[in-house]
Order: structure tokens, then C-alpha cells, then sequence
């Protein structure tokens, strides 16, 4: 009789409930920048219009930190999707906190919920 170990059991890869985003940076003009608008360039979104689909979804910036803090060196900051920017399918997300300028180009994580109705 063969065991069967729990890697043989699942043949399919588990379903990733977000999408991989970028942050480029904050929501600006020639004089002023808005710290608390992040500007995210969601992984194949090229429009306006497919950028509808994730406003109001949840987004959520994660680090590591030095110290560990509740048994874990990652930290996290959570964010929503507000709106479009322009019409090459960039958003605009607020962070609560503010994301810290060093993040820029870093990996956010968007995910697939809350489902609009």
C-alpha cells in the first residue's frame, strides 16, 4: 500500500486572491505632492476602463522590518482604491497611514475584495 503525503494530494497551484501591483509614486503637480494619494500601476491594466473593476478593493503594502514585533519581522499598511488616474489604468490609492516615500517602486499587493454587487 503507497502512502499518500499531502504534496501528492493537491495537484493544482492555491488560488492567489490578489494582484500584483506597483507603486510609482504620489499623486503631484509641478509645485505640490499629495502624500496621501498613491499612484498604482496594476499588473495588466492598460485602461480606464479595466481599471473600473478594482475601486474600492483593498491594497495593502508589506515590509520588513528590523525589530520583531507580535512574533513577526513583516509589517503591514492597508490601503483602498479610490479612483482612476488618467487613461492608461493607473488608480489611486489612500494608505492609512501614508505610505513612506521609500516604498516607491515597491510591490503592492491589491486584492480581489470586497466584491462590488
Amino acid at each position: 500500500m503507497v502512502k499518500v503525503t499531502s504534496s501528492q494530494k493537491y495537484q493544482k497551484a492555491p488560488t492567489r486572491l490578489w494582484v500584483k501591483s506597483r507603486f510609482t509614486g504620489f499623486r503631484r503637480n509641478r509645485e505640490t505632492q499629495r502624500p496621501n494619494q498613491a499612484l498604482l500601476r496594476i499588473e495588466g491594466v492598460n485602461d480606464a476602463k479595466a481599471a473600473n473593476y478594482y475601486l474600492g478593493k483593498r491594497c495593502v503594502h508589506i515590509y520588513k522590518a528590523g525589530t520583531t514585533r507580535n512574533q513577526s519581522k513583516f509589517r503591514t499598511i492597508w490601503g483602498r482604491v479610490c479612483t482612476t488616474h488618467g487613461n492608461s489604468g493607473v488608480v489611486i490609492a489612500r494608505f492609512k497611514p501614508n505610505l513612506p516615500a521609500r516604498a516607491m517602486g515597491a510591490n503592492i499587493r491589491v486584492m480581489l475584495y470586497p466584491q462590488r454587487a
